[in-house]
């Protein structure tokens, strides 16, 4: 069955646990379409379980700046169901097979792509950039059943399936991008992260190291004011808070740190407009925004898509919940592509920044 979604949080998340499919409608939007065609949809929908995506060449679009053509899917997807189930789908255990993913460019052309950050950095165009590669697969598996083994291996809090005619989305972010409720926006921006130790002493160790971190702090620390910035445009004017500085997320394969921020938001402003306003979310492009996304589409020689934009639902009440779609696999057909990236600082070591690209992709090798 196409149309198809399903969303799945843990213990620890607030992302509730809805399937839909057969929507009464839908829309899809091309980079050049006004968001004002998502807003009048989302509006004349209000009451129903709405569901979508904004790629993160939308958003970064409606910033002014250049971006890459996303080929075939569309750059937003949103659909309106007039009856969604709210218990999870229990699935037989799946043992959906794939092969390894690999990076597709060269190691030579990350460093290239890393020294020219750091000249950036050095030269002060921004403090802080989000640099991601992609890594591609293939399967015979179907998109449910794929879905089914990688939420086995990733218990994460905010995932989500999708299924359309040609293409499905394989999202297990463990991060929040915005909820709004009752008028109270939060936000959830993760930065700092290391691999899980191997023994119990070497967790530790390693959850330690990552804590006494400047670098992996001062990251942290520098998405959380721009988040707060970004809220301070959708809010009432001194109600943006930071609830967290800097909490703890463990993973199965690696430790998170992330921070929480809170405000109200501006009366008169739709949360759908609210979410539009944020993307993309600043823990995946930059600091500041506008400028990292620029540098974004001049160093990476690929689209991101769905990846690293937005992924969520608006209930008939009008909460809304969105995810940043990290974690997030793209499959066309037999073809799997899976991007991965982190934050580059001045502080960062070249070596210790492509490896924890390939520890965000460890939970979903197929071993």
């Amino acid at each position: 069955m196409k149309n198809k979604i399903q969303f799945l949080g843990n213990k620890d998340s607030n992302w509730g646990d809805f399937s839909a499919q057969d929507p009464v409608d839908q829309i899809s939007l091309t980079l050049d379409d006004s968001p004002d065609l998502l807003i009048n949809f989302v509006k004349k929908h209000a009451g129903s379980f709405i569901t979508g995506f904004i790629s993160y060449e939308y958003g970064a679009r409606q910033l002014g700046t250049p971006v890459h053509d996303i080929g075939e899917l569309p750059a937003v997807h949103f659909c309106a169901y007039s009856s969604y189930n709210t218990v999870p789908i229990h699935y037989p255990s799946s043992s959906s097979t794939w092969d390894e993913f690999k990076p597709i460019i060269l190691r030579a052309e990350y460093d290239k792509h890393f020294q020219k950050i750091q000249n950036h950095i050095q030269a002060g165009d921004f403090y802080q950039i989000n640099y991601t590669h992609p890594l591609k697969s293939k399967t015979d598996a179907t998109p449910e059943d794929l879905f089914q083994t990688l939420r086995q291996q990733n218990q994460v809090r905010y995932s989500v399936f999708m299924e359309a005619k040609d293409w499905a989305i394989h999202s297990l972010s463990p991060e929040q991008f915005i909820k709004i409720e009752n008028g109270i926006v939060r936000t959830k921006p993760i930065k700092g992260t290391l691999p899980r130790g191997e023994s119990i002493n070497e967790d530790e160790h390693n959850l330690n190291t990552l804590l006494n971190s400047e670098k992996e702090q001062a990251e942290l620390y520098m998405i959380i004011d721009l988040l707060r910035n970004d809220l301070g445009k959708i809010c009432e004017s001194g109600s943006v808070k930071v609830l967290e500085a800097k909490s703890i997320q463990k993973l199965e394969k690696i430790f998170h740190t992330y921070g929480v921020v809170q405000g109200e938001l501006k009366r008169g402003l739709l949360p759908i407009e609210a979410l539009l306003s944020m993307s993309p979310g600043g823990s995946i492009s930059g600091c500041p925004k506008k400028r990292a996304c620029e540098i974004i589409h001049d160093i990476e020689p690929y689209p991101r898509g769905i990846y690293t934009g937005t992924i969520g639902y608006i209930l008939p009440n009008g909460t809304l919940n969105f995810n940043i779609a990290i974690r997030t696999i793209i499959q066309q057909g037999n073809d799997l592509t899976l991007g991965v990236g982190g934050g580059i600082t001045i502080d960062s070591k070249i070596e210790d920044e492509y490896n924890e690209t390939l520890a965000k992709a460890a939970s979903f090798q197929p071993w």
